[in-house]
C-alpha cells in the first residue's frame, strides 16, 4: 500500500509538514503568481505607489480642512445664536422703556445691541470669509484627490482585469499535489461519495448550501459544505400596563385622607420564532474501518498549562479506568488505549470497535493527533470529529468564518499594494481553514495508505448538476430573485430538478421564508387594587410563506474573469442581455432565471 504514498508528500506528519514546508510554499505560490501578473499587467508599481501616496496625502489635507469647517461652523452657530439673543434683549429693553422702566430697558437695549453688533461682525468679517476660503481650498483639494484616485484606478486596471476567482484553487493543487480539489461538485464526485459511502442519501429541507468545496485525498472523496440551517426556536415578548387606584384612611385628627397609588404589571408570553445559522462540515470518505463509530468534541487542550493538561489527563484516567470495569463487568468492549494522554484529550469514548480504533490510531496517529490538540500556534483543539462507518465528519470552530467565497473582484483596488495584501490574506487564509479542517484526517496514516478499491460509474447521469451545486448557484445569486413578495426573514432556497435541456439544467427553485404579523395577547394579572387587568403583551406572529422560480444552468467553463469579458463584450454579450437580468457565475456554471416555458437557453449560450 504504502507504494501508493511514496514520493507523493510528506503529510504523514500534517502538523510538523505544515510549518515546515506547505505555509512557506503556499505563500511563496502566492507571492509569485500576484508577482506574474504585476509583470503581464505591464503596470508600474512604483508610478502607482507614488499615486497612491500623493492621493492619500491629499486626504489627509482634505480631513484637516474638513476639521477646520467644523470649527468654523461652530463659531458661525455661536454667532448666530448672540445674534438672536441680542435680539430678544434688545426687543426686551425696547418693551421695558415703553413700560417706563427706564433703567433695566436701556441696559437690555445696550446689551442687546452689542450682542448683535459683535455676532454680526463676526459672522459677516471673519467667519463667512474664512468658511468660504477653506471651503474652496476643500474642494480643490478634495477635485485634486479624486483625481489621482482615479488615476491610480486606471494605473491598476490592467491588473485589475487579470484577477481570477478560482486561483486559490490552482495554488493549492501546486503546494500539495496529494490534495486534489475539484472546480466544482460534478455528479460522478457525488455518484461516487453517494453509491459508495452512502453520502447525501437523505435532503434535510431545512437547510440549504451557501458554499460547496469538493476533492480528494489519495482517491478518498472529501465534501466542505456550508450549509443555512433553519430551525423553529422561541422568543419570550414582555408587556406592561400602569394601573391606578385610590384609597381613604382617616389620619390620627379623624380627617378622611385619599391616598393615590400606582403599579406596573408586566406579563410575558413565549411563541414561536424562526432563526437561521450558518454551520460548516467536512465529509471524508474511507473505506478504511467501517465498522467503526465515535464522536469526540473540543476542549481546547491548546490552552491548558503543562501543569493544567498533566492534572486534566490524571482525572481523565480515573474515569477511563471507572469505564473499562464497567465495560468488562457488563460485557462491553471498551478498553483504555495505554496513552493516557491521548485517550483523554482526544476524548473518543463512544467508539463501539477497539480493534478497528486502534487500526486507525496507530502510536504514530496518537502522535499526530496529540500534536494537532495541543498546538497553540494553529487552531489547536478546536474541531469536532464524528466516523461513522465510512464516512467521516469534521466541524471546527475556525471553520466557521472561514470565507468560502472565490471571487475576482475581491482583489480589486487602486493601490497594488493593497490589492496585494487581500490576495496574501484570503488566498492564505483560504489554505490554512482547508489544510486544518483535514489535518485530523492527514494525521492518521491508515487513510493516507488506504486506496479505495474500483467503483464502476454510470455511463449517464439524468442531470448535469448536482442537488448542492445548484443550491449554491442560487444562494449565490441576489436573494431578492426568490423571495416571497411579504417574505420578513430570510429564505432557505431548495432546488428540485425539472429535466435536462441539451446540456443544460432547468431546475426549480422554491424559497421558503416567513410572514412576520403583529399580534396581541391579554394576560390577566392580579392589580395591588385587589382586581384582574388583561395586560397587553405584543408579540409577532410567523406564517409560512413560499415562492418558486424557475432557473438554468450551465456549464461554460470560463473564468469568472474571461466570463465577465465574454459577457461584457464577447460572444455572450447578446445572450447576457436577455438573460442577465438575475442571474449568478460561481465554478464555472452559468445559472439564470428564466421564464418556465424557455426553450431557448441552452442554444443561446453554444459556442
Amino acid at each position: 500500500m504504502m507504494s501508493d504514498y511514496e514520493g507523493k508528500g510528506d503529510l504523514l506528519e500534517p502538523l510538523s509538514a505544515y510549518k515546515t514546508k506547505y505555509e512557506s510554499a503556499f505563500k511563496q505560490n502566492c507571492t509569485e503568481y500576484f508577482n506574474g501578473l504585476v509583470k503581464e499587467s505591464g503596470m508600474s508599481e512604483e508610478e502607482n505607489r507614488r499615486t497612491v501616496a500623493a492621493y492619500q496625502a491629499e486626504c489627509k489635507k482634505v480631513a484637516a480642512l474638513e476639521k477646520k469647517l467644523e470649527k468654523y461652523r461652530a463659531v458661525k452657530g455661536l454667532m448666530i445664536f448672540l445674534i438672536v439673543l441680542g435680539a430678544v434683549g434688545a426687543v426686551l429693553g425696547v418693551l421695558m422703556l415703553l413700560g417706563k422702566k427706564f433703567l433695566v430697558g436701556a441696559i437690555l437695549l445696550a446689551a442687546g445691541a452689542a450682542l448683535i453688533a459683535v455676532g454680526a461682525g463676526v459672522l459677516a468679517g471673519k467667519i463667512k470669509p474664512l468658511l468660504k476660503h477653506t471651503e474652496e481650498k476643500r474642494q480643490k483639494r478634495k477635485e485634486k484627490a479624486d483625481g489621482l484616485l482615479g488615476e491610480a484606478w486606471e494605473q491598476m486596471s490592467a491588473l485589475n482585469a487579470l484577477f481570477e476567482g478560482n486561483v486559490t484553487k490552482k495554488l493549492i493543487r501546486k503546494t500539495v499535489p496529494l490534495l486534489e480539489l475539484d472546480d466544482w461538485f460534478n455528479m460522478r464526485r457525488y455518484d461516487y461519495l453517494n453509491g459508495k459511502y452512502g453520502y447525501g442519501k437523505e435532503d434535510d429541507p431545512c437547510a440549504s448550501t451557501l458554499g460547496i468545496l469538493t476533492g480528494e485525498i489519495v482517491g478518498n472523496p472529501f465534501v466542505v459544505d456550508r450549509e443555512l440551517v433553519h430551525f423553529m426556536g422561541t422568543q419570550t415578548y414582555t408587556g406592561s400596563l400602569v394601573i391606578s387606584w385610590t384609597t381613604t384612611h382617616v389620619d390620627s385628627k379623624g380627617n378622611v385622607v385619599t391616598d393615590h397609588h400606582s403599579q406596573t404589571l408586566t406579563a410575558s408570553v413565549t411563541k414561536p420564532k424562526p432563526f437561521c445559522h450558518a454551520q460548516t462540515r467536512l465529509i471524508y470518505g474511507n473505506e478504511a474501518a467501517p465498522s467503526l463509530h465515535f464522536s469526540r468534541s473540543p476542549a481546547h487542550a491548546e490552552d491548558l498549562s503543562e501543569k493544567e493538561r498533566e492534572k486534566k489527563v490524571k482525572k481523565g484516567k480515573k474515569r477511563i479506568l471507572e469505564k473499562q470495569k464497567r465495560a468488562l463487568e457488563q460485557g462491553g468492549t471498551f478498553t483504555e488505549m495505554g496513552n493516557e494522554e491521548f485517550d483523554v484529550l482526544f476524548g473518543a469514548l463512544d467508539r463501539d470497535n477497539e480493534v478497528e480504533f486502534r487500526l486507525l490510531f496507530t502510536p504514530l496517529a496518537q502522535k499526530n493527533m496529540l500534536a494537532l490538540l495541543t498546538d497553540a500556534e494553529g487552531y489547536g483543539d478546536d474541531f469536532r470529529m464524528e466516523k461513522d462507518g465510512c464516512l467521516n465528519y469534521i466541524s471546527s470552530e475556525h471553520s466557521a468564518s472561514w470565507d468560502m467565497r472565490e471571487s475576482r473582484t475581491r482583489y480589486a483596488s487602486y493601490s497594488v499594494d493593497i490589492a496585494r495584501k487581500k490576495f496574501m490574506e484570503f488566498n492564505e487564509q483560504y489554505f490554512r481553514s482547508l489544510y486544518f479542517d483535514l489535518a485530523p484526517l492527514l494525521s492518521i496514516p491508515l487513510y493516507q495508505q488506504q486506496k479505495p478499491r474500483e467503483y464502476l460509474y454510470k455511463e449517464s447521469y439524468p442531470r448535469t448538476f448536482t442537488r448542492k451545486e445548484t443550491e449554491f448557484a442560487v444562494n449565490s445569486m441576489d436573494p431578492a430573485c426568490f423571495a416571497p413578495p411579504t417574505a420578513a426573514t430570510a429564505s432557505i432556497l431548495k432546488t428540485n430538478f425539472l429535466d435536462r435541456d441539451g446540456k443544460s439544467d432547468r431546475v426549480r427553485v422554491t424559497a421558503n421564508a416567513y410572514e412576520a404579523h403583529d399580534r396581541v395577547d391579554y394576560i390577566a394579572e392580579m392589580g395591588g387594587d385587589g382586581r384582574m387587568h388583561e395586560v397587553p403583551v405584543p408579540w409577532v406572529e410567523y406564517v409560512p410563506v413560499s415562492a418558486t422560480q424557475v432557473v438554468k444552468l450551465k456549464e461554460i467553463g470560463l473564468s469568472d474573469r474571461d466570463f465577465a469579458r465574454e459577457a461584457g463584450k464577447g460572444k455572450y454579450r447578446a445572450a447576457m442581455q436577455n438573460y442577465g437580468r438575475a442571474f449568478g457565475y460561481n465554478h464555472g456554471i452559468l445559472c439564470c432565471v428564466v421564464p418556465d416555458t424557455d426553450t431557448a437557453f441552452d442554444k443561446t449560450f453554444e459556442e
